[in-house]
């Protein structure tokens, strides 16, 4: 989606017309008309008061930056410190936790969400037994034959949500929609496809180890950073346990 179209849907999501947000952003009417038909491009200035007055959350800026910034030269300018978020998914929680980008690929996970991989397949390294070609991913950790699917006990309602999730993503993000063709071709994708069942308020995701079931809730973080496109993109996911049972599990480890 275009900078222009983007900022004409972020402005018709307030019923406001051109003027009434080149009046908030102290612009003409003429400029905002010419930046949504793709006639002009922004500057710094133009590009914060715009932002300023339609009070844009976190993820709309980073939607408004995407389309303005194409995504190949995003990826040649990585704004984030790789040792800072190591650090930081290390001590944010005792619980599995690691950072990805958008379309999954993995750029750090701490020592407990290695502990539970080594623990459910011992002698097996599953974040590269499962990788593509890029390297290890999280969404192919998760449905790839030899991931976590292996352990999954309700995949009927996981598999489907993480697909739906990941597709919503893609129609603003070129870069899921590979990922997202390739997830759908493993086997657990082509079962679980699709679902009549609505998804439960609160996604529990179960995994039988060791003839005991762990219950986990996915929680999922954005660092507030949403000047940064890329800084802002990065996600952090940790792996709460959902009752006292899975809680002394991972305690074990």
């Amino acid at each position: 989606m275009s900078f222009g179209s983007t900022l004409a849907r972020l402005r018709r999501d307030r019923g406001w017309s051109q003027e009434a947000l080149a009046l908030r952003a102290g612009l003409s009417q003429r400029h905002v008309s010419f930046l949504e038909t793709g006639r002009a491009r922004p500057g710094d200035a133009s590009l914060r008061k715009l932002m300023a007055a339609l009070a844009l959350r976190g993820w709309e800026q980073r939607q408004l930056l995407a389309a303005l910034v194409p995504c190949s030269d995003r990826a040649a300018t990585v704004a984030y410190d790789p040792a800072f978020l190591e650090r930081l998914a290390a001590t944010l929680s005792p619980w599995p936790t690691y950072v990805f980008d958008p379309d999954g690929t993995l750029i750090f996970a701490n020592r407990a969400l290695h502990r539970l991989l080594s623990h459910a397949a011992p002698g097996e390294d599953l974040l590269h037994a499962t990788a593509p070609a890029k390297g290890p991913n999280i969404y192919d950790l998760a449905l790839h034959p030899a991931g976590l699917t292996r352990w999954m006990v309700n995949p009927a309602e996981v598999v489907p949500e993480t697909l739906r999730r990941l597709r919503i993503e893609a129609v603003a993000d070129p870069r899921i929609g590979p990922v997202v063709g390739r997830l759908e071709a493993y086997p657990a994708a082509v079962r679980h496809a699709y679902t009549p069942v609505m998804p439960p308020s609160v996604l529990i995701e179960r995994y039988e180890i060791d003839r005991s079931i762990l219950s986990v809730v996915s929680i999922m973080s954005h660092l507030a950073s949403p000047g940064e496109v890329e800084l802002a993109a990065v996600r952090i996911e940790t792996f709460v346990p959902a009752d006292d049972t899975s809680a002394a599990m991972m305690n074990a480890l």
